[in-house]
C-alpha cells in the first residue's frame, strides 16, 4: 500500500472517531439535565442556585446568537459552561468533559468569551453601582452606624483596596505585568460597602501599577473630588497607607499612635473597618476559583479584564440573593503594600485639607471615648 493511499485511511478513520465522539457528547449533553441535580449539588457546581441561573437565563438569552444549527450548543448550556468555569477554576478541556455540560475545550473557550461579555454589559450597570445620590449615600452611611457601634469607622460610603490577579506572561509588554512579588499580574481595584457588595471594579491596570496611582486615575476618586469642591463634607472611603489622605479618603496615622489616644482609637476603628474590603476580595476568590491564583490565566491582559468584572457582577448577584457557602469564603486578602506609602504621598495636593478632615473625625468621634 502506498503511503499517500495509508494517510487517507486513517485519516478518515479519524475523522469517524472524532464524529462518533463528537456524537456521543452530543448525546451526553442532551440527555443530562442539571436543573434535575439537588439543590445543594448544583450550587456547588455552579456557585449560584437555580434561581438565579435562571435570572441569568431571562437576562442574557435575547442577546445571544441562536443559530439553529444540529451541532450548536444551546443557550442556556453556553451559559452553565461559563459560569462554571468561573466556579471551578479548571481547565477549559476539564469543563468541557464534565457529563452534565460534554462540549469540546474550544465550545468551552467560545463560551466563556461570549457570555463574560455578555454579563459585563447587559448586567453589570445593575449589579455593580456606586452610592451617586444622597439618597444612596445615607442608607449606606445608616448601615455603616450599626457596625461603628461595634468599633466600626463612622459615616463611610465605602472601603478601597487593590488585590492582584495571577496571569500568564503576556506577549506584549511583559514586564509591565511583573509585581513586587515577582509575579505576572493585573492589579484590580475595588470598592466594596459594609456587606462585602462591591460599589466599583477596575481592572483594567498591570500588575507593576501602584495601587494609589490606579486610584488617581479612578473616575471615582474625581467624582468624590467634585462632590466636596460642591459642598459635600460627610462623604469619605477608607483605605491603607498605600492610598492618598485625602478629604474623601482616609488613610491610618502612619506614626502608630498609642492605643488609648484618640488618633489610637481612630486607627483601631480603621483597621477593623478595613477588614470588610480584605474579606470581600477573599470571598470574591472564594466563590469563584477562576481568580484564586491556583492557576494562573491563560488569556490576553484584555480578556482577563472582562472576566474579573463578570466574577464581580455575579459576586453582587450571589451577595443580594443571600446565599450561604459551605467554605469559609471570607477569608482576608492582605495586600498592602509597604512601598506604596511613598508614593501615596508624592504630589497630593490635597494632602493638608484631608489631615484637617482627619482631625475633625479624630475629635468628634475618637476624643472622650
Amino acid at each position: 500500500m502506498l503511503p499517500v493511499q495509508r494517510y487517507l485511511i486513517n485519516n478518515e478513520e479519524n475523522r469517524g472517531r472524532i464524529y462518533r465522539y463528537n456524537l456521543q457528547k452530543r448525546v451526553f449533553r442532551a440527555n443530562s439535565d442539571p436543573f434535575s441535580l439537588p439543590d445543594r449539588r448544583f450550587q456547588e457546581l455552579f456557585r449560584l442556585n437555580k434561581d438565579l441561573v435562571a435570572y441569568l437565563f431571562n437576562i442574557l438569552l435575547p442577546h445571544m446568537e441562536n443559530q439553529q444549527r444540529r451541532t450548536r450548543v444551546p443557550r442556556e448550556v453556553r451559559i452553565l459552561i461559563a459560569v462554571r468555569f468561573l466556579a471551578t477554576g479548571n481547565y477549559q478541556r476539564g469543563v468541557g468533559e464534565e457529563w452534565i455540560l460534554s462540549t469540546s475545550q474550544q465550545v468551552v473557550s467560545r463560551c466563556i468569551s461570549e457570555v463574560s461579555n455578555l454579563i459585563v454589559i447587559h448586567l453589570g450597570p445593575i449589579c455593580i453601582q456606586f452610592p451617586l445620590q444622597n439618597i444612596q449615600k445615607m442608607d449606606i452611611k445608616r448601615e455603616e452606624s450599626l457596625s461603628s457601634e461595634k468599633g466600626g469607622f463612622p459615616g463611610i460610603v465605602g472601603c478601597i483596596d487593590c488585590t492582584h490577579i495571577s496571569i500568564l506572561s503576556p506577549a506584549l509588554e511583559e514586564h509591565n505585568y511583573v509585581n513586587r512579588k515577582g509575579f505576572h499580574s493585573k492589579n484590580v481595584q475595588i470598592i466594596c460597602s459594609y456587606n462585602l457588595k462591591i460599589l466599583n471594579i477596575n481592572a483594567r491596570f498591570p500588575g507593576s501599577t501602584n495601587d494609589a496611582y490606579i486610584w488617581r486615575s479612578s473616575q471615582i476618586k474625581q467624582f468624590l473630588q467634585n462632590e466636596y469642591n460642591r459642598g459635600e463634607r460627610n462623604t469619605w472611603l477608607i483605605g491603607d497607607s498605600g492610598y492618598p489622605l485625602e478629604p474623601w479618603l482616609m488613610t491610618p496615622f502612619d506614626n502608630n499612635p498609642p492605643p488609648n489616644t484618640p488618633e489610637g482609637r481612630y486607627n483601631q476603628s480603621h483597621k477593623i473597618t478595613r477588614s470588610i474590603i480584605e474579606r470581600c476580595n477573599g470571598r470574591l476568590k472564594g466563590i469563584f476559583r477562576y481568580l484564586s491564583g491556583e492557576r494562573k490565566l491563560r488569556y490576553s491582559p484584555q480578556k482577563v479584564g472582562v472576566i474579573v468584572n463578570a466574577c464581580a457582577v455575579l459576586h453582587n448577584i450571589c451577595i443580594d440573593a443571600g446565599l450561604e457557602f459551605d467554605e469559609d469564603l471570607n477569608q482576608n486578602d492582605d495586600n498592602e503594600d509597604p512601598d506604596n506609602n511613598i508614593q501615596a504621598h508624592i504630589q497630593n495636593p490635597d494632602l493638608n485639607q484631608g489631615r484637617q478632615v482627619r482631625q475633625q473625625i479624630v475629635q468628634i468621634y475618637f476624643t472622650n471615648v
